[in-house]
């Protein structure tokens, strides 16, 4: 969960200071009355977006009848029931905290058995750093892919999953693992249920992003460094919210919504950022390669180390492939795609990933599986990198 009042003034200066992804009155009411009186379910609702999400449900004094916040870090679960206690609208609603990972329970028979119908799904690995232990591997699969997903849907009306840009050509595992995540949506497309998915730009300043270590570092006053030859999109928490809630209006229902590369303007270059950043500290960003540094942040001057793109980074994104039929929306704020179909192949792709032990043999046999999946070339070691 983001410190808003720590990171909050970053993202204006840096990202964007007005919410470019506003929900309509129109909008909202028809959420209002989708949410009236329903039960909800949120998982990973204590990580970055969830959280956001979370208290923007009372932010637009949503009627559900009882919520459910379900995730696997107690501490960060803590602070979201800390920080919900302040919103009257929530202190006279039925709620409940639930500590567990999606990996260790049979969600269909927890929804089946809290009777959830709205069922919104916020849990996520989402580094590629986890892929260079094959075991972190086969959980971002697990958590990514298949246990999100219930086999029994009796009471449920609708189901929401986050996505990543990085489903579009992934050059990543995890990219492959949200590619096979909104083709398990695809099953429920016959089904009298709704689905729908989001495919984000990078949330800023969220847990385990660059801009929020960069952040950290400075107010430490401790060394850090910035990847070179990246660029990004980017918005911010509430944003990615609205995003969220954009997705879940009947209009969107079997759809991928997608911010509208069009408001986004133009990717930005993570060093650009950072520099920004450092400037905000009233330190003068200074970038290197190969020195030692001593008297860090003397004089004002702070030295940022360039550092190596891990394996599996883009250096540019992408919200859709050339295969996708874009389709655009009343609301000039986002596009969507079609779900992409299921294929039943994927859980035997998936049973192969779970009991593979082979990190570079995986990745030749998902080439082939996958004419999308552009694995890098070159593997760099992350613990080459900061």
């Amino acid at each position: 969960m983001i410190n808003e009042y720590l990171y909050k003034p970053f993202e204006e200066k840096t990202i964007s200071n007005v919410n470019r992804f506003k929900i309509s009155k129109k909008d909202l009411n028809e959420l209002k009355k989708s949410f009236n009186n329903k039960i909800v379910l949120i998982s990973g609702a204590a990580g970055s977006i969830g959280s956001q999400f979370s208290k923007d449900i009372f932010n637009y004094n949503l009627k559900i009848k009882k919520i459910i916040f379900l995730d696997r870090d107690e501490n960060m679960l803590t602070e979201l029931n800390r920080n919900l206690l302040l919103f009257n609208n929530f202190r006279k609603l039925k709620s409940e905290f639930v500590c567990t990972d999606l990996n260790s329970m049979d969600i269909g028979n927890f929804l089946l058995k809290e009777n959830v119908q709205f069922y919104l799904n916020f849990a996520a690995v989402k580094h590629v750093r986890s892929e260079e232990n094959i075991q972190s591997l086969k959980y971002m699969f697990k958590t990514n892919s298949i246990s999100f997903a219930p086999k029994k849907i009796t009471n449920l009306k609708k189901i929401f999953s986050i996505s990543t840009d990085k489903t579009v050509n992934p050059s990543s595992f995890l990219g492959l693992s949200k590619h096979l995540m909104e083709m398990y949506l695809s099953k429920y497309k016959n089904k009298d249920i709704f689905v729908s998915s989001v495919r984000f730009a990078n949330v800023a300043f969220s847990n385990g992003s660059i801009l929020k270590y960069v952040v950290d570092r400075l107010i430490q006053k401790k060394e850090f460094g910035a990847p070179e030859f990246i660029k990004r999109y980017f918005i911010t928490h509430s944003e990615a919210s609205n995003l969220c809630f954009k997705s879940l209006l009947e209009r969107n229902n079997k759809k991928i919504v997608i911010p509208n590369p069009k408001l986004l303007d133009k990717d930005i270059s993570i060093t650009e950022l950072v520099e920004k950043i450092t400037r905000q500290f009233g330190f003068l960003p200074k970038f290197y390669k190969k020195k030692t540094i001593v008297n860090n942040y003397k004089n004002k001057n702070c030295y940022i180390l360039l550092t190596s793109v891990s394996d599996g980074q883009k250096s540019f994104e992408e919200f859709f492939s050339s295969e996708e039929n874009i389709l655009e929306d009343i609301d000039s704020s986002i596009c969507k795609v079609d779900l992409p179909p299921y294929d039943k192949r994927s859980k035997i792709i998936l049973d192969k990933i779970l009991i593979s032990n082979n990190i570079g043999k995986l990745k030749k046999y998902l080439s082939s599986e996958f004419k999308n999946y552009k694995p890098p070339k070159k593997y760099i070691k992350l613990s080459q990198t900061i």
